[in-house]
């Protein structure tokens, strides 16, 4: 838990809640890569926080230092936003997610769910206003115990010592959504012990960036289904790539999560230039096809798309 007492409730306030419930049910956790990578396989789920092995050197548990989100000048962002973080036990190669297992229907999920942020999702999510970017000074604290979110008290989580990554994604303003890079960063490894906590590697801040600053990118092209337009949320798009580095030249990527618009045209938004991964669903039947673009920059980068297609009309695609 970051000890800048994050905001509980994603769906209110500055940043609305992202169209994003289970994005790591499509990815597996590259080692040492810095970024998740897309799959069509879901991480292996356990049964529950108790299974995992704490590890009782880390004191009070795992820090990591970044501070937030600047702005060209070093100021905080002029907008507002949000950064959620994704707590994963287990290992890199076979996380367990204990917020995101978590049944809608039931309501049963891990032991200890009341300290998730957000149930389904991550488990923490620190909203921000314009100008208060700054979110962890210090740097942001993943402790041994949490806040019962909903019954009051204090769990002892553990998850300080059992944390084997933490996946940290930035979300802008929700009605200025594309026009800002969703940047996110990684980490797997903590090494250095001081003050009574296990620290990661520095990483500094993150200069928030649109397409008209260097190094990025934006993707997008028609969308057809046999001619036809396909219906608003009928696909959905889940995009990872791109490189880029924080001010203290940790590697960072960058993601975007929407639905088509019933449009007969679908865009990107704001990305790092570089390698991307783009998943499409047509959630009329199912069927997904996962696409590699190899390093693209630049604003004018086409990518047209026929959901009656067997590759959705991009050959080379991997289909399911």
């Amino acid at each position: 838990m970051s000890r800048t007492a994050p905001k509980r409730h994603r769906h209110r306030g500055p940043a609305a809640r992202p169209r994003r419930r289970r994005i790591l049910s499509f990815l597996v956790l590259v080692a040492g890569s810095g970024f998740l990578a897309l799959s069509g396989s879901s991480p292996a789920w356990a049964a529950d926080t108790t299974q995992y092995a704490a590890d009782p050197s880390r004191g009070n548990g795992v820090a990591v230092p970044f501070e937030g989100l600047v702005d060209r000048d070093g100021n905080p962002v002029s907008i507002s936003g949000a950064v959620g973080v994704d707590l994963v036990l287990g290992s890199t190669q076979e996380p367990y997610l204990p917020c995101q297992n978590f049944n809608q229907a039931t309501g049963a999920g891990d032991t200890y769910l009341n300290a998730c942020q957000e149930r389904g999702s991550y488990a923490t999510y620190t909203r921000f206003a314009a100008g208060r970017s700054l979110l962890f000074p210090h740097g942001y604290f993943m402790g041994d115990s949490q806040p019962d979110l909903v019954r009051g008290g204090t769990l002892n989580t553990g998850w300080g010592s059992r944390t084997a990554g933490l996946s940290f994604e930035f979300y802008p303003q929700v009605d200025r959504d594309k026009e800002f890079v969703h940047s996110r960063f990684y980490i797997d490894a903590f090494g250095h012990r001081a003050n009574g906590w296990t620290y990661s590697a520095w990483v500094g801040r993150i200069t928030l960036a649109t397409l008209n600053d260097p190094g990025t990118a934006r993707i997008g092209g028609r969308i057809t289904d046999g001619g036809s337009t396909p219906a608003r949320d009928r696909v959905k798009f889940l995009i990872f790539g791109g490189e880029a580095r924080s001010s203290s030249d940790y590697p960072i990527s960058s993601f975007a999560v929407f639905t088509s618009t019933g449009e007969p045209t679908w865009d990107s938004g704001a990305m790092y230039a570089g390698p991307q991964r783009i998943a499409v669903t047509d959630t009329a039947n199912g069927r997904q096809c996962v696409i590699d673009l190899k390093g693209i920059s630049g604003r004018d980068n086409v990518l047209d798309l026929d959901l009656s297609r067997p590759d959705f009309g991009r050959a080379g695609s991997v289909c399911r």
